[in-house]
């Protein structure tokens, strides 16, 4: 079991693609099993099936992958927070520096979906935003990357106009593509809250196997 957490300047990213030939066709019943009661809400509300199994997949995802890191229950992780803290016994949401213990590490997470895929990036102190767009091949893929890079460069914007990290200072945006299968384009739009004058080190990690 890999339980690394990212150092500074590190975004550590999951990508999975159940739809792509050779991939896990998404398991709806034991992945919405995984699902809090506000999640399970809230993908019985989504009318079209397609969209209903990319949200439980994409959120029972992240909750694996979370699990794996933390050593925990994939059902116990809490996804209500976009803020974690590191404070030397895991993972626990929204802690406040001050009262973490020393060395404490702000972990910052976000994840996007479309159908059956989805990606999952987690930094440690630096504000990310992600996007994510499924593609027919290598002939859509360039037009598709611009649009997902100027999405996720939107999506961080929006955010830290809005304040939704406390001292997140404003300005100094970079944004990065994610490597993935021809199948899909994706891209993660971080701060300039980073120490590293290139932007922060980019390492796309294996999603946790499925029993």
């Amino acid at each position: 079991m890999n339980r690394t957490l990212p150092a500074r300047d590190e975004v550590h990213v999951w990508f999975c693609d159940a739809g792509r030939p050779g991939g896990r066709r998404a398991d709806a019943i034991g992945d919405i099993a995984l699902l809090s009661r506000e999640e399970k809400i809230r993908c019985a509300r989504i009318t079209r099936p397609a969209e209903r199994r990319g949200f439980a997949a994409a959120r029972a995802g992240a909750r694996r992958v979370l699990a794996e890191l933390v050593g925990a229950a994939p059902e116990t992780i809490d996804m209500s927070a976009g803020m974690w803290m590191s404070t030397g016994r895991g993972l626990r949401e929204d802690a406040p520096e001050d009262d973490a213990g020393t060395g404490a590490t702000p972990l910052v997470l976000d994840l996007v979906w479309s159908a059956d895929a989805w990606v999952l990036g987690l930094s440690a102190g630096i504000r990310l935003c992600l996007a994510l767009e499924r593609v027919e091949g290598p002939a859509s893929a360039a037009a598709a990357r611009e649009r997902v890079r100027r999405k996720a460069l939107a999506r961080l914007s929006g955010a830290e106009h809005a304040g939704a990290v406390q001292g997140a200072a404003p300005g100094g945006f970079s944004v990065h593509d994610v490597p993935t299968p021809v199948s899909a384009v994706a891209a993660v739009a971080c701060s300039g809250r980073h120490r590293r004058t290139g932007g922060p080190s980019l390492l796309l990690r294996e999603v946790p196997a499925v029993p």
